[in-house]
């Protein structure tokens, strides 16, 4: 933070940009990283924010004990810091996060469950869903839970531990599936073997120890570059 700081162009600090409230508060929104969902919305003072910044942990004023809390410090649901931003007027935070756990003192993921219904009425899920891009990132997160944890009777389990031969060959496999479905006309089947080679794309990633964050990030660093020109520029 201190190094994002130094470089504005005005050359004042972050915290100068920030217009707190006549009770010295502003409020933060936060989302999470991996997937852009608003996990809370909670308010910060001068002392929490410092504290933010000093632990990487989010730290929040609570209106109602009026007291300093951090995020996690009785649930164990905590909040690392990754990025901070302010808003045009200064008078909002955009704390973005990678969570562990859910965020909601009721135990839901986001405290935004609840939506408005067709009727009218209020309906309750986890809170708001995904954007399809950020799917990819939600499965490769269960790949890796599944490396990690080892359950019983898991297909990611026993593809990894066959290794690199049966990875790459039901990759190879799945890549012959989609070429002949594309022709065929049924755009159904057709995202059903696009699926598959997808998810076993990401097993192999998995396996060879390369995040799929490493791949989304060279996909966006490909944006107004031309695809030839891209290629040519490889290295042979």
């Amino acid at each position: 933070m201190a190094a994002a700081e130094s470089e504005s162009p005005a050359g004042a600090s972050f915290a100068g940009t920030i217009n707190f409230d006549a009770d010295g508060l502003v409020p933060v929104i936060v989302q999470e990283r991996a997937t852009g969902m608003v996990r809370m919305l909670a308010w910060t003072n001068r002392a929490a924010l410092e504290q933010t910044l000093a632990t990487g942990q989010m730290h929040f004023w609570s209106r109602s004990r009026q007291a300093l809390w951090r995020k996690g410090e009785t649930s164990g649901n905590t909040l690392a810091l990754r990025a901070l931003r302010v808003d045009c007027d200064g008078d909002v935070l955009l704390a973005i996060v990678d969570p562990e756990g859910p965020s909601c003192h009721t135990g839901a993921t986001s405290c935004f469950f609840r939506a408005r219904a067709d009727d009218g009425g209020v309906t309750s899920d986890d809170g708001p869903p995904d954007p399809p891009a950020v799917i990819l990132a939600r499965v490769a997160a269960v790949i890796t839970r599944r490396r990690r944890e080892r359950p019983e009777k898991s297909y990611v389990v026993s593809l990894l531990d066959a290794g690199f031969p049966r990875i790459a060959a039901k990759i190879s496999e799945e890549a012959r599936e989609l070429n002949e479905a594309l022709p065929a006309g049924d755009a159904a089947h057709t995202a059903h073997e696009a699926a598959d080679l997808i998810f076993h794309a990401l097993v192999g990633l998995e396996a060879a120890g390369v995040p799929a964050d490493a791949v989304f990030a060279e996909l966006g660093r490909r944006f107004g570059i031309s695809g030839m020109d891209e290629k040519a520029s490889r290295k042979k």
